[in-house]
């Protein structure tokens, strides 16, 4: 079941506004941790210095000669101060702020103190201190108001708010309209590629995204699609040629076979003729099948075949001598810079890129015949060369000659046999081990094939 797919779009949008909001309030909380600290240090020193100011004065002077005057000058707005006797009785309590009437139990310490309480709807922070000298004995406690604080603190977190909202919203509106740009050429390109799905592969994709990784996507898709171009017209050809391949010897056999139904039963000569004829014809398909058949299958041949470590010197020497009995007006020469090549190939496999290169030099060189065989070993490569003085082919069929049915005179290839997949079969074995082949040739003159193999250790 194919899943729901998401807009890359809204996905982005989505994204990038998540997590500007969340960096922004991570900031935010930040900043306000570091200002809610820096406040609360700011209150804590501020009634420090009111409780200071107020021992001090008591320092000064008698309690009788303390005037609330004095205590007002001495203390900050939004506090309240506590004059207790040793017993913890309140002497008296004065105030910046008329609204605040509550009174407090003396807190008996050896040490200055400081707590935060709730008093009725507000947060005050109460310091108290023992005071000992020749005027006063008792405690002094200063409750100063938070309000200041809290109204800074909410103002801050109105604020930060305020912004985070309008961030999220310019965020989202950014990040819609950036994706909308990032995502247009790929929606150009999709609309592209549809075209092309409708209208056919030989089309390209001819859009310019002004950002090199679709610019690239772009390449690397116009590539593949000619390489799909291509093997679909290989294929075709394929098609097309093994059909006439199979056809020809089909109709023959055919021919034949009426022939014999309807005169050969009684004519030995006849039906002696027709059967020779479509067995020869039978031969032919069944090698033309085992080509095709060869040709299909994986290219990785070597985990089904036994790699040996030959002596190619030794192979060729045999492959021709095994040739001459057949071929004795054929002359071969045969020269080597080693006398041992060791080569690390499956037997059969380099029996069949020799036979393949030898008959098609024989099957092209029937005026001088005369080949040449040459093997070298220089720099890890191990090089086999197979000349002939024959027809030669014209400098625009070599880059073809190794694909399928291709036959450069196609009007003698009949006469000359073979289905035309030889080379190909050939240069596919030969790239199975890691090996190269080229062609060099002039008309009337000489082909030469040069094929490579590096040393490899089994």
């Amino acid at each position: 079941m194919k899943t729901k797919s998401q807009s890359l779009r809204s996905k982005w949008t989505v994204l990038t506004t998540t997590l500007t909001f969340i960096i922004f309030m991570i900031f935010s909380l930040f900043i306000i941790f570091l200002i809610s600290t820096y406040q609360k240090e700011q209150e804590v020193e501020n009634l420090r210095k009111s409780v200071t100011d107020i021992s001090n004065l008591f320092e000064e002077k008698t309690t009788g000669e303390v005037t609330q005057s004095d205590i007002y000058r001495a203390i900050n707005k939004n506090e309240k101060v506590f004059l207790y006797n040793l017993d913890g009785n309140r002497i008296y309590d004065v105030s910046t702020n008329s609204s605040y009437d509550f009174n407090l139990p003396v807190i008996k310490t050896n040490e200055r103190s400081l707590v935060q309480k709730k008093i009725g709807e507000r947060q005050f922070l109460l310091m108290s201190t023992p005071f000992r000298n020749e005027h006063y004995n008792g405690y002094i406690t200063v409750a100063r108001s938070l309000d200041d604080y809290f109204n800074v603190m909410q103002f801050l977190i109105l604020l930060c708010s305020f912004f985070g909202l309008t961030a999220l919203f310019m965020t989202a509106l950014i990040s819609f309209l950036f994706s909308n740009q990032i995502t247009k050429p790929i929606r150009r390109l999709s609309s592209k590629m549809n075209q092309i799905k409708r209208d056919g592969f030989q089309n390209k994709l001819q859009v310019s995204t002004s950002y090199y990784e679709t610019d690239d996507m772009i390449d690397t898709f116009n590539e593949m699609m000619s390489q799909l171009e291509s093997s679909f017209e290989q294929q075709k050809q394929f098609v097309e040629d093994a059909s006439h391949e199979l056809r020809t010897p089909l109709q023959i056999v055919n021919g034949h076979l009426n022939l014999i139904q309807r005169w050969g039963k009684n004519n030995p000569e006849i039906l002696e003729e027709s059967l020779s004829i479509s067995l020869e014809e039978m031969n032919r398909i069944n090698k033309l099948v085992e080509e095709l058949l060869l040709l299909s299958k994986d290219s990785n041949l070597l985990e089904t075949k036994q790699i040996e470590n030959i002596d190619i010197n030794a192979e060729i020497q045999g492959r021709i001598h095994s040739i001459q009995q057949l071929k004795d007006d054929y002359m071969f020469e045969y020269h080597s810079t080693h006398e041992q090549i060791k080569l690390n190939i499956n037997r059969f496999h380099f029996e069949q890129i020799l036979l393949i290169f030898l008959d098609n030099a024989m099957k092209y060189d029937q005026i001088n015949k005369r080949i040449v065989i040459r093997t070298s070993l220089k720099n890890k490569l191990v090089q086999i060369e197979i000349i002939d003085n024959g027809e030669g082919i014209p400098k625009e069929d070599i880059p073809n000659i190794f694909d399928r049915f291709y036959r450069v005179d196609k009007s003698r290839a009949r006469s000359k046999g073979g289905n035309g997949l030889g080379l190909s079969i050939a240069k596919k074995l030969i790239e199975t081990y890691k090996g190269q082949v080229k062609i060099e040739s002039e008309v009337n003159q000489f082909t030469k094939v040069i094929i490579q193999f590096p040393i490899r250790t089994i």
